[in-house]
C-alpha cells in the first residue's frame, strides 16, 4: 500500500467542562480532562490505526509533554522520524473553557512552536514520498509552508481547513490542492456562498471544484455530507448516530477516505468507508480507545444505512 504523509499541529488538549452556570472573574467548579490532539496529529492517528502507513511531520517540544506525545505517535505506528524538536518553546497548546451545557464558551491556542517549520525541513520529507503517495495538510502551518509544499509535492495533496479563520490561508492555493475538506463554515468563509441546504453545498463545492480542486468533501454535521468528485456531486446521509464522543468525526472521515483512495477505490466509495468510520468512532470512542480497524469499519458500511442523492 502507498503512503501517507501528514503535515501538521500536535496539541496538547485542555478541556475544563463546568459544572454550574460559568461566573467570570471567579473559579469555577468542573471537570477537567487533557489528552493528546491537534487536527493533523488526529488524522495521523486515524490513519495509523486503519493500517496505513503513514508518516507524521510536526515540531515537537523537548519538554515532558512533547517527549511523551512523540512516544505516543511513534507507539501507535506513525513513522516520526522527520519530525523536529524545538528547544526554548513550550509544547503546543489548546484550552477550551465549556459551559454547563457543553458548549464552549471559551478557548485559547498556543501554536508557536508550529513556526519552527520550514522550507528546507520539508525539502527533505518531500524528497522522500512517490507519484502515487498522498500529503494531508492542516491550515495550522504558517503561509510559507503551506506555500512551499502545494508548489512542491511529488503527489496529490489533501487539506484539512482547521477553522473558517485558518481556511483562509488556502484560498488562493485551491488549484494545488486534490481533495479538500472543509466544514460548512468554512465552505462558506471561502466561497462566500451560505450554505443551508444541500443545493446550497452543491453550489459551494462546484465554486471549489471551478478553482481547480478535484474532489470536495463538505460536512454538514447532521445535515449530511455533500461530495463533488469525477463530475458529479452526491449528497450523502446516514442513520442516526448513537452519540458516546464527537470529537475527531470530520478528522475520521477524512482519514478513512484518503485510506479508501490510497486502495485505488472511487470517490463515492471511499466516502462510505469514510462515513462508516467517522460514525463508528463517534459512537464508541474508537479513537480515544484505539480500537479502529480497517476491515471493521468495512464490514461495517452496511449497517450505516448510507443514502445517496445526486444533486
Amino acid at each position: 500500500m502507498n503512503r501517507v504523509c501528514v503535515i501538521g499541529g500536535a496539541n496538547i488538549d485542555i478541556c475544563g467542562a463546568s459544572l454550574e452556570p460559568l461566573r467570570d472573574y471567579d473559579s469555577n467548579p468542573g471537570k477537567i480532562s487533557i489528552s493528546f490532539g491537534g487536527v493533523g496529529r488526529n488524522i495521523a492517528q486515524v490513519c495509523a490505526l486503519l493500517g496505513i502507513p503513514t508518516s507524521f511531520v510536526t515540531c515537537f517540544s523537548d519538554d515532558s509533554y512533547g517527549r511523551m506525545m512523540k512516544e505516543d505517535c511513534a507507539a501507535l505506528g506513525m513513522d516520526v522520524s522527520d519530525c523536529i524538536t524545538v528547544k526554548g518553546l513550550p509544547s503546543s497548546m489548546y484550552l477550551a473553557i465549556l459551559d454547563a451545557d457543553n458548549d464552549m464558551r471559551m478557548a485559547m491556542s498556543d501554536m508557536r512552536i508550529l513556526r519552527s517549520m520550514s522550507p528546507e525541513v520539508l525539502d527533505g520529507v518531500l524528497k522522500k514520498l512517490g507519484s502515487d503517495d498522498i500529503i494531508i495538510i492542516d491550515a495550522n502551518l504558517d503561509m510559507e509552508c503551506i506555500s512551499y509544499i502545494l508548489r512542491s509535492a511529488p503527489c496529490r495533496v489533501a487539506a484539512d481547513p482547521v477553522s473558517a479563520s485558518k481556511a483562509l490561508r488556502l484560498k488562493d492555493y485551491l488549484k494545488y490542492i486534490s481533495i479538500f475538506k472543509p466544514n460548512r463554515f468554512e465552505a462558506e468563509e471561502l466561497s462566500g456562498i451560505r450554505i443551508d441546504s444541500p443545493e446550497k453545498a452543491r453550489e459551494s463545492a462546484e465554486w471549489f471544484v471551478s478553482r481547480g480542486v478535484r474532489e470536495v468533501i463538505i460536512s454538514m454535521a447532521d445535515q449530511g455530507i455533500v461530495l463533488a468528485a469525477e463530475g458529479r456531486t452526491t449528497y450523502f446521509r446516514h442513520r442516526i448516530i448513537r452519540l458516546e464522543n464527537a470529537t475527531g468525526g470530520g478528522d475520521c472521515l477524512l482519514g478513512a477516505y484518503i485510506a479508501g483512495r490510497l486502495e485505488g477505490l472511487l470517490p463515492k466509495q471511499s466516502m462510505r468507508l469514510g462515513i462508516s468510520c467517522a460514525v463508528t468512532a463517534i459512537e464508541e470512542d474508537a479513537v480515544s480507545r484505539r480500537s479502529l480497524d480497517l476491515n471493521a469499519v468495512r464490514n461495517s458500511i452496511g449497517s450505516m444505512c448510507i443514502e445517496e442523492q445526486e444533486l
